[in-house]
């Protein structure tokens, strides 16, 4: 066994925490080469403005998942003295989307390859064209809309976020295993709202499901608009149906659809039982202990789908060194998309699908305070691999990066 196969193997049974004691970061930062890791995001991006009710009241104060990053950069400390090379973080915050794509030029330029995007998905699709053919992946970490994957299909993207179809896909899975099939969609304003119900109707008609009824509704409290912003109105119908689906990016009608419907029936989708990458409660496959570290950096926040998108980019890209044992960006760039597995704490095996570079992973069903079940359902099965089971399967999209 030569000294770097030792130094591998020593680094694999180690945990960061008892890597961390034998050699401070500090002295350690000082001989290792420097990689860097570039989180870009756009300054009062829209996506985290905070959801206040009446009396500028704080329901959800959404934040940027840098800290996601943070923690995948201290979780690889030791793979660095493996390496002899140390993943460095960096972050650049730019004022408006036509900005982001000069930057990440930049640092191309300056030598950095691998990039963490926290952008809106048009934000993406310009950095995604200003960097064709270069040497750089930029992994998306926060937007989970469906046409990146299926139109854009670009080559230098990895989605770690993801996409609404595999969100939907897992609600759905759920749903139906508990043999609840008839859906009634109340629809938001907002093209987040509509891309999010046709989502959820693709789901139901892959998995035999059935839209009894979508309402458009509009928020707010206007009695001139009490047909389109009063629950029990937008769900009195004439057939009865088993689970309220409600798309609503903004939250503020979503929270008064529980409890307020014509019928007693669950509230799923935007609010009660959310598909997410990720919720603080998850109590398997070494979830508290990452959701600890991440409580630890961010004094105590939650860690949130987005967060762990980041997270899980860094461990793909710092596995990428320790795996192929190359700094090399051709090789490490291809056992990412071709060859590795990599564990994200949620069960199965992951890897990048071929052709259209979205992470398999499982899906989280989360009430507030709970995970509810974690989909591939069982008894979904694929033929290849059951996380496939999730998303567009490589015949139900026009991305085709592997031909």
């Amino acid at each position: 066994m030569n000294k770097l196969t030792l130094l591998l193997a020593i680094c694999l049974m180690c945990t960061p925490r008892a890597a961390s004691a034998q050699t401070s970061p500090e002295s350690a930062g000082k001989s290792l080469l420097r990689m860097p890791i570039v989180f870009v995001d756009l300054a009062d991006d829209p996506r985290y403005e905070s959801v206040r009710a009446y009396g500028r009241v704080v329901l959800d104060a959404r934040e940027h998942p840098f800290a996601g990053a943070q923690v995948g950069v201290e979780d690889a400390r030791a793979i660095g003295r493996a390496i002899g090379a140390e993943h460095h973080l960096a972050r650049i915050t730019v004022k408006s989307p036509q900005e982001m794509a000069a930057a990440v030029l930049k640092e191309i330029d300056g030598g950095a390859s691998f990039f963490l995007m926290d952008a809106p998905a048009d934000a993406l699709r310009a950095v995604a064209a200003a960097v064709k053919g270069r040497d750089a992946l930029l992994f998306n970490v926060s937007a989970p809309e469906d046409s990146l994957r299926r139109d854009l299909c670009s080559a230098e993207v990895v989605h770690t976020m993801p996409s609404r179809a595999q969100l939907m896909d897992g609600l759905t899975q759920f749903l139906v295993s508990r043999k609840w099939r008839d859906y009634l969609v109340l629809r938001g304003p907002r093209p987040g709202d509509v891309e999010m119900a046709a989502a959820f109707e693709r789901s139901a008609k892959k998995f035999g499901a059935r839209i009894v009824a979508t309402r458009d509704f509009t928020p707010g409290t206007d009695p001139r608009e009490r047909e389109k912003n009063n629950v029990g109105l937008l769900s009195a119908l004439n057939r009865d149906w088993d689970v309220t689906f409600v798309a609503d990016a903004d939250f503020d009608f979503a929270r008064e659809v529980s409890y307020r419907t014509v019928r007693p029936r669950p509230v799923v989708g935007s609010i009660d039982l959310e598909p997410t990458a990720w919720h603080w409660t998850w109590a398997h496959n070494g979830a508290p202990q990452l959701n600890t570290r991440f409580m630890r950096v961010t004094n105590g926040r939650h860690m949130g789908g987005a967060d762990w998108a980041a997270w899980m980019a860094v461990k793909i890209i710092s596995q990428s060194a320790l795996r192929t044992k190359s700094l090399d960006f051709k090789i490490r760039r291809a056992f990412i998309l071709k060859e590795g597995y990599f564990d994200g704490d949620k069960g199965e095996p992951m890897s990048v699908r071929p052709w259209d570079h979205q992470l398999r992973q499982a899906v989280l069903l989360a009430s507030p305070f709970s995970v509810v079940a974690a989909a591939p359902v069982e008894g979904f099965l694929h033929q290849r691999d059951v996380l496939d089971s999730l998303g567009d399967d490589e015949s139900e999209t026009p991305c085709r990066l592997n031909k």
